[in-house]
Order: C-alpha cells, then sequence, then structure tokens
C-alpha cells in the first residue's frame, strides 16, 4: 500500500485534522494546540539545526519562537504543497513545500525562505495521527553540484 487514497477514510480523517491543527496553531502563533500533534517521544529539526526531542521540549521551543518578531515578520507566499507516501498502513510521510518571504534575522536583514519538510505521522492506539519525526529544510540558491 503506497497511495494515500488507499488508507481508510477514518485515517485519512485522522491525518487531515493532526496537519490542519498544525497549520492552524502556526498560523494562530498559538503553541498549545501542538499537544495533540507530536507524540510524547516525537523529534523534531528546523532548517537552522536546531534539535528538539519529546512533545514538551517541541512544544515549548514553538511557543517562543511564535513569540519572536523576526519569525512573525515573514508572511506565507501561498499555501503549502503537500504530498503523502503510505510506507505501512500505521506510517505515513508527508513532505511539504511552502515559501515564506522576509523572515527576519537575528543580525538583522530579512530572508527569504524556500522551505520544505518532512514529517513522519503514526497511528496511535486510539486511532488518531501523531507526528513522530519532523524535519524542516531550507533550500539553498547556492549549489556545490551542477549537471
Amino acid at each position: 500500500m503506497t497511495d494515500f487514497s488507499e488508507l481508510p477514510a477514518a485515517d485519512q480523517e485522522a491525518i487531515g485534522r493532526t496537519l490542519l491543527t498544525l497549520l492552524k496553531a502556526f498560523d494562530d502563533r498559538d503553541a498549545e494546540p501542538l499537544r495533540r500533534v507530536y507524540a510524547d517521544d516525537a523529534d523534531w529539526v528546523n532548517a537552522f539545526g536546531t534539535v528538539k526531542r519529546g512533545r514538551d521540549d517541541i512544544v515549548d521551543y514553538l511557543r517562543g519562537l511564535f513569540a519572536d518578531d523576526n519569525f512573525n515578520r515573514g508572511e506565507l507566499r501561498g499555501p503549502p504543497e503537500t504530498s503523502f507516501r503510505v510506507l505501512t498502513p500505521d506510517v505515513v510521510l508527508v513532505s511539504a513545500h511552502l515559501q515564506v518571504k522576509g523572515q527576519g534575522l537575528v543580525g538583522g536583514g530579512t530572508i527569504d525562505r524556500d522551505n520544505f519538510s518532512l514529517r513522519a505521522l503514526q497511528r496511535q492506539g486510539d486511532g488518531s495521527w501523531l507526528i513522530v519525526s519532523e524535519m524542516f529544510q531550507d533550500a539553498n540558491p547556492e549549489t556545490s553540484y551542477a549537471r
């Protein structure tokens, strides 16, 4: 099974709820709903190399991020483009691409970000789906290999 449409409707809906809760929490800059998104032992790595382990550590970090003027300065250029890959009936990868214009930098100035992320969601015993691993990566305009 590798096609998202082959998952039972209840699983598709549960995955959708998790992702919508994540997106809304980022949009509202409200970290508290993220407690319902991340597994207790989740791992998280952002595009700048910050690593967090466990739901509480991730949510605490995001609470600070949401209060940060530099982070809040950036504006989404549009909704994220997402794709799904079913690894097993209990594990789904969600790939997303989004672009942010004008995110502030700690040292001053701004940066336009071309961001890619990968999330592993796992079905829980109660039928919910939680993020167990999340990694962000920004595309770099510089290249080290050209073909």
